[in-house]
C-alpha cells in the first residue's frame, strides 16, 4: 500500500489523512510547519482591495477586525477552501477567486491590503508586487518545526511520497533532513500550487504531480492511477 508524508500543521494533516484514507492510501503526519497569530491593529481603513491568501489569514483578521456591511471593497482570495472559510465570515458579490496569488496581482488595482504570513515572499513575487499600491500585513508567524534526525529518517525512509502545501513546509523538511537531503530524490513529491512546485524545483528536486486545480483529491486519485 501506497505510504505518503504529511507536511502541513497537525489539523490540516488530519484533514488531508481522510481523504487519502478513503483512496487507500496510509499516511503520516509529521508536521513541517506551526502558525503563531500576531497582534496587529489597522489605524484607518482607506482600501479598495483586501488579498486573503490562506485560510488562516482569514481566520486572523475576522478575530481582530470587521468588514463594515456595504462596503465598497473589492476581495481577491486565493483557492476555494479559502473562500469557504472566507463566506462563513462576511458574504459579498465583489469577490474574485483565484488558484494562485500570481493570478491575483496582475488584475488588482488601487490601494490594496494583503493579509499574510511573515514568511519572506519568493523573488518572483516581490517583482510582482513592486509598482503596486499595496501594504503587507504579517498577520500571522510562520515558523519551522525541528525534530531529532533520526524522527525524520525513520518517516522519510518507510513513504513512498511526500505531500507539500507551501514553500515553508517544504523548506521546513530541507531544514530537518541536514545532509540527508539527497533521500528526496528517491520519493515521489507532490506540491499543491505552482508555488510551491516552483519553490522545490529551485532547490534541484523533480515535482512528481502538480494537480492543475489546486486540491487535495486530485492528488489521491493521482497516486491511485499510479498503482498503491
Amino acid at each position: 500500500m501506497y505510504k505518503l508524508l504529511l507536511t502541513r500543521e497537525e489539523e490540516k494533516n488530519l484533514e488531508s489523512q481522510k481523504i487519502f484514507s478513503s483512496y487507500n492510501i496510509n499516511t503520516i503526519s509529521l508536521p513541517m510547519i506551526e502558525t503563531i497569530p500576531k497582534e496587529f491593529e489597522l489605524k484607518g481603513f482607506d482600501f479598495d482591495s483586501i488579498i486573503f491568501s490562506s485560510r488562516k489569514a482569514v481566520e486572523i483578521f475576522f478575530k481582530n477586525l470587521y468588514i463594515c456591511k456595504n462596503t465598497n471593497i473589492n476581495i481577491y482570495i486565493v483557492g476555494e477552501k479559502t473562500k469557504e472559510s472566507f463566506l462563513k465570515f462576511y458574504n459579498t458579490k465583489k469577490l474574485i477567486t483565484r488558484d494562485s496569488i500570481k493570478e491575483i496581482l496582475p488584475i488588482i488595482s488601487g490601494k490594496t491590503l494583503w493579509i499574510r504570513t511573515d514568511f519572506e515572499l519568493p523573488e518572483d513575487i516581490k517583482n510582482m508586487v513592486k509598482n503596486k499600491d499595496i501594504f503587507i500585513l504579517e498577520a500571522y508567524k510562520t515558523k519551522h518545526k525541528v525534530y531529532d534526525i533520526e524522527k525524520v529518517l525513520e518517516a522519510v525512509n518507510t513513504i513512498n511520497g511526500i505531500f507539500f502545501a507551501s514553500p515553508s513546509a517544504f523548506l521546513g523538511l530541507l531544514k530537518n533532513l541536514q545532509n540527508y537531503k539527497y533521500i528526496l530524490n528517491e520519493k515521489d513529491i507532490f506540491a499543491i500550487g505552482n508555488t510551491t512546485a516552483d519553490a522545490i524545483k529551485n532547490e534541484g528536486f523533480n515535482v512528481t504531480y502538480v494537480p492543475q486545480k489546486p486540491n487535495i483529491e486530485s492528488i489521491a486519485k493521482y497516486i491511485s492511477s499510479i498503482g498503491t
